[in-house]
């Protein structure tokens, strides 16, 4: 930049368009992605992609597993068993666990929607991240070398909020999606596979019990005697769910807590932060000439 600034007006400014028009060209062209950028970063992006779709299907499997347990459980809680002339519903004794599968398995919603928006992001890094931001690059870069001084300061800002960005979208995101799984295997692994573990083996006795099936030749009192057969098998199932069962549930949320939401979010938020100073940083002072005698 100082060789350039040491030129002629008028060599500067051909200079200066000639590589302007030689990065458009590449870039509008697509050799500059698809041949330079791209395959440069496809490791960094397969492996970024290859983790959120894991950790997609993780989501997608606990989900299904909070939502069996809370199915289970509404249909234990309805069951009505006789003591006497007076008759309880037992199932009721479990829906603090109820609860907390519903809770579980909104925050799989959250985690899933969080997942496939860095997916989002990825792709349109891939995509169209170059070109976008690229353009904006261009024109800055014309406006700090040929517009007017008085613009100077503002191109010259302008300038570092595009690269800033087009660093963030395309080398940022995916490295930190990476970083953020390494994080998490490292960290929170160990427990989820525990935790899911116990969950599995608990609600396999659930998966086994289904509804009573109706047939047409059967009455209304067979088919109530089977709903109760059912619901004597369901609440048996249920009762292999101990008081450890919300704590797993409560581990599964912190952990899903952590590597979908806190940690995706504290890499943005660091990201953000570096991209500010790059932008805010001083502009360079131009030497003071000092007066000959």
């Amino acid at each position: 930049m100082k060789y350039i600034r040491q030129l002629s007006p008028t060599r500067r400014i051909l200079v200066i368009l000639l590589a302007v028009l030689a990065l458009a060209a590449a870039l509008y062209s697509g050799i500059l992605q698809q041949r330079v950028v791209n395959p440069a970063l496809a490791p960094l992006d397969n492996k970024a992609h290859s983790v959120l779709q894991h950790s997609l299907l993780l989501s997608s499997a606990s989900f299904a597993t909070a939502r069996l347990i809370d199915r289970g459980i509404a249909f234990v809680s309805e069951a009505e068993v006789g003591v006497g002339v007076a008759s309880v519903k037992p199932g009721q004794l479990l829906k603090p666990l109820q609860d907390m599968a519903v809770r579980y398995s909104d925050l799989m919603v959250i985690a899933m929607t969080s997942i496939g928006l860095q997916l989002f992001l990825l792709e349109f890094a891939k995509l169209a991240a170059l070109p976008l931001f690229g353009s904006g690059i261009l024109v800055s870069t014309l406006l700090v070398f040929i517009g007017p001084a008085s613009w100077r300061a503002s191109s010259t800002y302008l300038l570092r909020i595009f690269i800033a960005v087009l660093l963030v979208i395309r080398i940022g995101v995916p490295l930190a999606a990476f970083g953020v799984a390494e994080l998490s295997d490292w960290v929170l692994e160990p427990q989820r596979i525990a935790a899911e573990a116990a969950l599995t083996g608990e609600t396999a006795a659930l998966q086994r019990v289904e509804q009573p099936v109706t047939n047409a030749n059967d009455g209304s009192l067979s088919w109530l005697r089977q709903m109760a057969a059912k619901a004597n098998d369901m609440f048996s199932a249920m009762k292999s769910f101990s008081d450890t069962m919300v704590e797993k549930l409560i581990q599964l949320i912190v952990v899903y807590s952590l590597q979908t939401l806190v940690f995706p979010l504290l890499s943005l938020w660091l990201l953000w932060h570096l991209g500010r100073w790059f932008v805010r940083r001083p502009l360079p002072q131009p030497p003071l000439q000092t007066a000959t005698p």
